[in-house]
């Protein structure tokens, strides 16, 4: 005995959608937050890496993880503090002038500058 799926499937693939639209606001937001973080602390250019930048990997229990070159060592908590309560979600914050996927993550991520 066969049993349809069609209404299990739909579910999935409604909630699936759901979780990509919310990754692309999630990414938009992002570069605005960025952008209000570089009026409080210095930094030269951020790149949003991991889960986030690939379609359909983003989920509920995802984090948001972001490179920066330039940020200084007594800015990484605020960066990271206010990127967390910003967004509501948990942050990973690594400073890409010393690290040793830097290369990695600049070619993978999406760049952030600020603009003048």
């Amino acid at each position: 005995m066969q049993f349809s799926t069609s209404l299990i499937d739909a579910v999935i693939d409604r909630n699936r959608k759901a979780r990509e639209e919310k990754r692309l606001q999630l990414i938009d937001s992002l570069f605005n937050i960025l952008y209000r973080l570089s009026e409080r602390v210095c930094f030269n250019e951020a790149y949003i890496f991991g889960s986030v930048t690939r379609p359909y990997r983003f989920s509920e229990k995802s984090d948001i993880d972001i490179g920066f070159i330039g940020l200084k060592d007594e800015d990484f908590f605020k960066a990271m503090s206010f990127i967390s309560g910003e967004t509501g979600l948990e942050v990973d914050v690594i400073q890409l002038d010393r690290h040793r996927l830097a290369e990695k993550i600049k070619r993978e991520g999406i760049r952030w500058t600020k603009k003048d």
